[in-house]
């Protein structure tokens, strides 16, 4: 019997994203009705720099805080067209208290990333 995997709509750390992708925004987002920004955006595969999904992105405030510094601009009609490179962390899930997978964006020109508590390394050092 095939094993079955059910496609998300949404960007999903380790799922449909992965350390090193980049995400390009391909609309200036829209409130849902609980006042989250929803985004689509693009996945740009690291290895071959082309397009790989199309999905729904929540932003949060860390998030938002990396695009504006990349960007210069806390317009969203500004960010349409333009990538952001992503990295993967572990963070405790606010509703069960379970660590999951995330997504963070960051600044590329930044001096220093902030990795919080992923144990993963930063894509600036060697």
């Amino acid at each position: 019997m095939p094993k079955i995997k059910l496609e998300s709509n949404w960007l999903k750390a380790n799922n449909n994203v992965r350390q090193g992708d980049r995400i390009k925004f391909l609309d200036e987002g829209a409130k849902n009705e609980k006042g989250d920004w929803i985004f689509t955006v693009a996945v740009i595969d690291q290895r071959t720099g082309l397009p790989s999904a199309q999905k729904k992105f929540q932003l949060n405030r860390r998030n938002f805080e990396a695009i504006v510094a990349a960007l210069g601009t806390d317009n969203s009609d500004d960010w349409v067209g333009k990538e952001m490179p992503i990295y993967v962390v572990r963070v405790e899930n606010p509703r069960d208290g379970k660590m999951v997978d995330s997504v963070r964006l960051y600044d590329p020109s930044a001096d220093t990333l902030d990795v919080e508590t992923s144990g993963l390394e930063s894509p600036h050092e060697e």
